[in-house]
């Protein structure tokens, strides 16, 4: 999530009289890690109350893709012989960024012709994770009759 990741870890120690020395660390095992890099420190502290510290990085990555949201295929009806205008809405969501930008080839909005054309969307997060997906318009001249003009003859007396 926006939150990072829960990371768990096991660190241990060893000591030549104390056959199970106390291991902390800080941020300890099962912590949320937020994305980037967080030093952890981890300190194993004897009977006797020696003590030793160690350091090591856990670094958190966005490598999921956002989760595009297409429409279904559409039928549309012909406005002209060119085709028809139509209009869609394509959306992504993605679990660290709250904005991916998506991008639909044909547009929404662009006039598409007879027959069947694919509509191809790729959404992109802000760590540059892309997943890409489509959907079909169909635009057919099935619903609409011609018209008839009718012109009347004219009578000259």
């Amino acid at each position: 999530s926006a939150a990072g990741a829960v990371v768990t870890f096991d660190v241990s120690a060893t000591d030549a009289v104390d056959p199970n020395p106390t291991v902390s660390c800080s941020p300890a095992s099962g912590s949320t890690f937020v994305l980037g890099t967080t030093p952890v420190t981890c300190t194993a502290t004897d009977a006797n109350g020696n003590d030793n510290s160690a350091n090591f990085n856990i670094t958190v990555v966005d490598t999921t893709p956002p989760m595009l949201e297409l429409p279904a295929n559409m039928i549309i009806e012909a406005t002209s012989a060119a085709g028809a205008v139509v209009t869609f809405d394509v959306s992504a969501t993605d679990a660290v960024d709250p904005n991916p930008t998506v991008v639909c080839t044909p547009t929404s909005g662009s006039m598409f012709p007879l027959g069947a054309t694919a509509v191809d969307c790729i959404a992109t997060d802000a760590n540059g994770n892309r997943t890409s997906g489509s959907f079909e318009i169909t635009v057919t001249d099935s619903g609409t009759p011609p018209s008839i003009a009718v012109y009347l003859p004219i009578i000259i007396r």
